[in-house]
């Protein structure tokens, strides 16, 4: 049977069969009901909703996610990247990415994991239209910048986007405007995003020195701490560029900040290892001997480190 054919071929909803077993028409197989597809999703058992998944098949998945029960929808659109022939929903979860904030929020993720060229061939394989495939990046893209839409959905949508790179193409993210966004998980998601993306044409040195100002504790650290990542500093040449002036500075008061997210506190580290003024490296000793934590760790690394750059042993 064609695939469009197959997936037109669902006679019984998802709300009417919730507590009831469907024989599939052409096997005469049993196939399970989605109560139990929505047990598996909330015990969270990956294995279970993908036999699931692949018993129910892809036609009756499709009608799931596009009806009217939010639960059952919910545990289809988990299901949908773990069976066979997954990307032949890519169309019906695209069309829910307007719906609801939780349902939205599931299909973004469920997207990403379809688009993410982990398996290379399958959209050719499963012979999935590449209209179909350029709406659902479109709309990943959009639902990603847009203003009225829940915060979580947004940052699902793109953490999504980014993972369908592989099939949807780079770039039409408009990271400026992120940048510059109401919300500051947005504009936090966008310094991130732009840390990744060093270059000439960028605007990667401009929204960095910018997001460093934000009011936003949590968005200016993320950019003190891209500025001072050491990664971000070698060049293809393995050339290493030193941190800006403002990045040092304030490392120098928000790696120890109590309000400052770990993971960004250590990255700023680099900056102190970098400049190596007495007091900074004050502060990196008293670190190393400090209680456990990652801070310590990354100062016991970067003064290795330095003491293989002074030729110790």
């Amino acid at each position: 049977m064609p695939i469009a054919a197959a997936l037109a071929a669902v006679l019984i909803s998802p709300s009417a069969e919730a507590h009831s077993r469907h024989a599939n028409e052409r096997t005469g197989r049993l196939a399970p009901a989605f109560a139990e597809l929505v047990k598996a999703r909330k015990r969270g058992d990956r294995g279970a909703l993908g036999r699931l998944g692949d018993r129910i098949g892809p036609a009756r998945l499709a009608q799931a996610i596009t009806g009217s029960d939010g639960r059952v929808a919910d545990a289809a659109l988990a299901a949908a990247p773990l069976v066979r022939g997954g990307v032949l929903l890519i169309g019906p979860i695209a069309e829910v990415l307007g719906g609801d904030a939780a349902r939205a929020t599931a299909a973004a993720t469920a997207l990403g994991a379809l688009l993410d060229g982990s398996v290379p061939s399958a959209l050719e394989d499963w012979d999935v239209p590449p209209d179909v495939v350029g709406r659902a990046c479109s709309g990943l893209r959009g639902l990603a910048v847009r203003p009225g839409a829940a915060t979580g959905t947004r940052l699902a949508a793109l953490d999504a986007a980014l993972a369908a790179v592989p099939s949807c193409g780079a770039g039409e993210l408009d990271l400026a405007a992120l940048a510059h966004d109401a919300a500051p998980e947005i504009r936090r998601a966008a310094v991130i995003l732009v840390a990744g993306r060093p270059g000439p044409g960028t605007g990667q040195a401009t929204l960095l020195r910018e997001a460093m100002g934000d009011p936003d504790h949590t968005v200016s650290a993320a950019a003190v701490a891209a500025d001072c990542r050491i990664e971000g500093r070698v060049g293809p040449g393995g050339k290493e560029a030193p941190p800006t002036a403002p990045a040092v500075n304030a490392a120098r008061t928000m790696a120890v900040a109590a309000t400052t997210p770990p993971a960004d506190a250590v990255e700023m580290l680099d900056c102190l290892a970098a400049a190596a003024t007495p007091a900074d490296r004050a502060l990196l000793d008293e670190l190393r001997r400090g209680a456990a934590s990652p801070l310590r760790d990354r100062a016991v690394e970067l003064g290795e480190l330095a003491s293989r750059g002074r030729g110790s042993p």
